[in-house]
């Protein structure tokens, strides 16, 4: 007697081939999500650096009566912007290590998240420059620390008028803008001092200037205001007003929806 077995039905090519092809057509409809969610998140995250970095800058204030400088000396420490918020940002046993100085115990090359815009993708994420500089994307208005010691209430415009902090490529043109560099140059985390232009829209590293501001996205770039908010300021900007917000003393109204 013949066993007969009931036939299996089998997956044809055509078949396979249009499930992979569906497939393919959900992702490819995916990626775009995926990427504005995370472009989303960078954004927050960023805001909520730069709010943190303003906050810093008020608790030093508070403490020392006047802002720190952009770089060099400030009573018995000496270093940058950055390196002298480090206490404000919960990196207390890093400066205490420094013994004062940026450099020592290679304080200046440590990657500290909360200075990276987690969009800027000019650099790696734990790049050092040349094994001694971290970076960061929030460069400081040279215009309103400068040599230190300014306080909030000789900023003549109004600190809702005037930028504290703005942004900057992590690497721009083979310049970094350096946490940790303690002097005026090109390197130092400022803006503000070569050039008072507006910043530039998401450039090439080719075009790229490390003496201006950059917008890390096509959008808008995120500042810090010297009153602690946090804002977009779109490319509609006008030139003008841009160095309005910049100079702490300029004495123009900002008329401008930013």
């Amino acid at each position: 007697m013949m066993n007969f077995r009931p036939r299996r039905p089998g997956v044809s090519a055509l078949a396979l081939v249009l499930v992979i092809g569906l497939l393919l057509l959900g992702l490819a409809l995916l990626a775009p999500a995926v990427g504005r969610v995370r472009s989303a998140a960078g954004h927050v995250q960023s805001q909520n650096n730069l709010k943190q970095l303003a906050l810093a800058c008020h608790n030093f204030h508070d403490v020392y009566k006047g802002l720190p400088p952009i770089a060099g000396k400030f009573t018995q420490m000496e270093g940058s912007l950055h390196y002298f918020l480090l206490p404000y940002i919960e990196q207390d046993n890093l400066f205490r290590n420094s013994n004062n100085a940026v450099w020592n115990n290679d304080t200046w090359t440590k990657v500290i998240p909360l200075f990276i815009d987690p969009r800027d993708t000019s650099a790696e994420p734990n790049v050092v420059y040349q094994g001694w500089l971290a970076t960061t994307s929030y460069p400081g208005n040279w215009m309103v620390f400068k040599e230190g010691k300014t306080s909030l209430v000789q900023i003549a415009d109004g600190t809702s008028n005037t930028l504290m902090f703005g942004q900057r490529y992590r690497m721009c043109n083979g310049d970094p803008t350096a946490w940790g560099y303690p002097g005026i140059y090109k390197y130092a985390p400022m803006f503000g001092f070569y050039s008072t232009k507006m910043f530039q829209v998401a450039p090439t590293q080719e075009s790229c200037d490390p003496t201006l501001p950059q917008a890390i996205t096509p959008s808008a770039i995120l500042v810090a205001m010297c009153d602690g908010s946090v804002r977009d300021v779109t490319p509609r900007v006008r030139e003008e007003t841009w160095y309005f917000l910049t100079d702490p003393a300029d004495g123009n109204a900002i008329n401008d929806d930013f």
